[in-house]
């Protein structure tokens, strides 16, 4: 699923540090949409909400890991988001891409087009924070060594979700 999701970012790094093991043909991995929840401290603050794959619609696409550590995931992903106190639902397209570069200290994950974004720390832009569809370029850059998010850019159009949740 292409989104900026701190849960997923920390795949990628741990994905990284294994990939010196790896041969040097790329690697591809299906990564369809598999249910997860967005607990409300992540996302809207009064209620949790359910993200799961959109009845119908492709759920999904592929993970490119090639043997320097980079990445890139393409392809079709459409979710819907749930309240679980209410049971209000919307369907949304999130297909991304999605690209991921490896230094020698940094993790740079670029989400180009339609990401769902949660979960963003306090130097994320306020537009990222909360529970939001973003359409445009997020770069985050993470370091390696500790996991940490060092910086996040935002350049594009974000709507915030929680108000069609309620």
């Amino acid at each position: 699923m292409k989104r900026l999701n701190f849960v997923s970012t920390v795949a990628f790094l741990l994905l990284a540090l294994a990939l010196p093991a790896l041969a040097a043909a790329p690697i591809f991995i299906e990564n369809p949409i598999t249910p997860f929840p967005i607990p409300a401290g992540q996302g809207c603050g009064t209620f949790d909400v359910l993200v799961t794959p959109e009845q119908g619609k492709p759920s999904g696409g592929e993970l490119i890991v090639f043997s320097n550590g980079n990445a890139v995931e393409a392809g079709p992903a459409f979710a819907t988001l749930t309240n679980t106190t209410t049971g209000k639902s919307i369907n949304l397209n999130v297909s991304g891409p999605t690209r991921v570069t490896v230094t020698t200290n940094t993790i740079v994950v670029m989400n180009r087009g339609l990401s769902l974004v949660f979960g963003a720390p306090p130097i994320a832009p306020p537009n990222l924070r909360g529970l939001a569809l973003a359409n445009g370029l997020i770069v985050t850059a993470i370091d390696i060594s500790t996991g940490n998010i060092t910086s996040i850019s935002f350049t594009g159009r974000a709507q915030n979700l929680c108000p069609l949740l309620e």
